[in-house]
This record gives C-alpha cells, sequence and structure tokens, in this order.
C-alpha cells in the first residue's frame, strides 16, 4: 500500500509544527499492522505572507529519519493563493503516481486518536464500494471544561447543523481532513475560486461525477477516528464563516447546473481553468442573467428544519427555538450573501 498525504497550508506558521507533530504520532508511522510499503508526506503552501514554508521543512527534517526509505516528504510552494487550485496542484502533480491513497489534512487540527489515520484506511481497506473516509470533527471548545457564553452556544449549535454520521454509516466530507482512493479524487478538478471544495467534491464523489444518482454510501465515518479544530467564537467570524458557507454553496450549485449535461465535467472544468481563470465570476453573471436576483439555493433556508426533522421528537421540541433562530439568522445572512454575489464579492476567499 502506497499513501500521500496532502496539507495544504495558507499562513499556518503559528499551528504547522503542532500539527505535523501529531501528524507523525499517528499509527501508521509507528508500526502499523496495514500493509504499507510507502509513505509520503507533501506540504503545500499557497500564497504565503509567512514563513510557514520554512517551518514546515525545519519541522519534517526534524521528525523524518534521513535512512528511512519508506518515507519521503517535500514541501511544494505556489505563489498563487487558493485552496482549490492547491488542491488541483497536489492531487494531479504533486502526489505519487504511484499511490493508492490520498489524505487530505489541514494544518491546523490536531489527531485525537493516534489510530484516527489506520482506521479510515481499514475502511477502504475492507469495504470496496465506499470511496471516501471521513472522521468526526470536534470543536476544540467542546473539550474545554470551562465554557464562555459563545462557547457553549458554539457547542449547542452543532446539535442542530446535521450530517451527525454513526461510525460506519455515511457522512459528509468534511475538508478538514478525509482519505480517499486516489483513483477517485483523480477524476475531480475543483474550479479555481471556489471557497465550498469539500461540498463539491462530496458531491462529485456521491454522483460520481453527475452521472450517477447520489450514493451516499460512497463516504463512510471511519470507527474510532477523530481530530480536533479551532472553533469560531467570536461573533464577527462565526457569521462571515456562514455567509462564506452560503455563498460557497450558491456558487456550487450555479456550476452544477451548469455542467450538468456534460459527458465529462473533470475534463471541461479543467479546460475553463487553464483558459480563463475568472470562468466561475462570469458563469455567476451569466446565471445571474438567466435566473433573476435570487440566487440562494432554497435548502440553505431549510437545512435547520430538515436537519431537526431527523432527530428525536423530544430533542426536536427541545431545540425547536433554536432552530428558529438559526432560521432567520439564515435568511438574514442568505440576503447577504445574495447581494454579495451579484457584486462579485467572495471569491478567492480563504475562509480563515
Amino acid at each position: 500500500m502506497h499513501i500521500s498525504i496532502g496539507i495544504l497550508a495558507h499562513n499556518e506558521s503559528k499551528v504547522i509544527r503542532r500539527m505535523l507533530c501529531s501528524l507523525f504520532a499517528q499509527s501508521i508511522f509507528q508500526g502499523s499492522d496495514l500493509q504499507i510499503e510507502q509513505v509520503e508526506v507533501v506540504v503545500v503552501p499557497n500564497g504565503c505572507s509567512d514563513d510557514t514554508a520554512e517551518l514546515a521543512r525545519q519541522t519534517l527534517q526534524d521528525l523524518v529519519p534521513s535512512q528511512q526509505a519508506s518515507l519521503s516528504w517535500q514541501v511544494r510552494e505556489l505563489t498563487t493563493p487558493g485552496k482549490s487550485n492547491a488542491w488541483n496542484q497536489y492531487v494531479h502533480s504533486f502526489a505519487s503516481n504511484s499511490a493508492d491513497y490520498l489524505l487530505l489534512v489541514d494544518s491546523d487540527i490536531e489527531f485525537i486518536e493516534l489510530g484516527t489515520l489506520e482506521s479510515m484506511l481499514k475502511t477502504l481497506e475492507r469495504q470496496s464500494s465506499t470511496w471516501v473516509a471521513v472522521d468526526r470533527p470536534v470543536k476544540d471548545v467542546a473539550v474545554k471544561q470551562s465554557k464562555s457564553l459563545m462557547e457553549k452556544l458554539s457547542v449547542l449549535a452543532s446539535g442542530i447543523s446535521g450530517n451527525k454520521a454513526a461510525p460506519g454509516e455515511p457522512a459528509w466530507i468534511c475538508g478538514q481532513l478525509y482519505c480517499a482512493r486516489a483513483e477517485i479524487l483523480r477524476q475531480i478538478w475543483l474550479p479555481l475560486n471556489i471557497i465550498n471544495d469539500d461540498s463539491f467534491i462530496y458531491t462529485n464523489v456521491v454522483t460520481a461525477g453527475l452521472t450517477t444518482p447520489v450514493n451516499p454510501y460512497r463516504v463512510i465515518r471511519a470507527k474510532e477516528a477523530s481530530h480536533i479544530f479551532e472553533a469560531y467564537t467570536d461573533l464577527p467570524r462565526l457569521l462571515r464563516h456562514e455567509k462564506w458557507l452560503i455563498v460557497g454553496s450558491a456558487i456550487n450549485e450555479l456550476i452544477y447546473q451548469d455542467l450538468q449535461d456534460n459527458n465529462d465535467i473533470a475534463l471541461t472544468i479543467r479546460a475553463r481553468n487553464e483558459a480563463n481563470a475568472r470562468w466561475v465570476q462570469e458563469l455567476i453573471e451569466k446565471q445571474a442573467d438567466r435566473q433573476g436576483w435570487w440566487l440562494i439555493p432554497n435548502f440553505i433556508l431549510l437545512r435547520r428544519f430538515i436537519s431537526l426533522g431527523q432527530k428525536p421528537l423530544y430533542k426536536s421540541l427541545l431545540l425547536l427555538p433554536l432552530v428558529f433562530c438559526a432560521f432567520v439568522l439564515d435568511a438574514w445572512l442568505a440576503l447577504r450573501a445574495n447581494l454579495e454575489l451579484h457584486q462579485g464579492k467572495g471569491l478567492g476567499y480563504w475562509g480563515k
């Protein structure tokens, strides 16, 4: 088994060393029972204005024994910022052609279980019909003993966001960490400057590039696998992040509509990326003329109630007031997101 681990980083000098140390404590580097022949770690700093790349090199030199032939690393800097471009470069150019599995890891997370990556790999090894394995994302504030009001609200909001899959069940792709069959990701090209890349990847996986009905069992949550990430706990960042998700979802839906009758959307996206870096923005402008003023998908406004309907009745009743408040907030953010789409804002936003 050959494994490639891609770490996409933008101005992460404060956390890149901590994340790499957490990564190399994983069991796949400590004598896993998986038949791993080769592991490569590829850090892709993109558009950084700090010393993320140099710190990554120094840390990897410290962590990786020079005489260990089965383990290699590289740092591939990109001058252009943008996660979608960095993803395309890693998947299609930087990752080894011999890799069986690609692991995408954000540069600011920490692993909880030491066997997280091993569990994700075993999920794909044992279930041939599964294409992507994910873990359980845990907000850092959720494990704090003493929480502020905003931190408590952040944890509570997680309970109404949906996508709380049980181990072994279909799950959403969280862009912070996932493991995929290499041949599957190599059939995907991300449009430049989209801002909800994990959603775009998920849709491509469960529909095989918009060619089949949705098959949610292509993405499964692995057992005993989780990571911690920094939650948004100050109101301005939280609102900006939620608005970013709405803008990203709307852009993705416009792209799906435009490509739905295309026989090979990956090749089409690649060709458009190479021919015109602004093609997504021009598509938004074209669709705005065609669809009129409102560009936000209806499911954005209904998602909280849909999630509520999937919970036990007693829990739904308890959460109903919070869900209604979240709906009002979603409606306000959707109005602002719709305005920004018409103004051409949002594209290329990193989401930090």
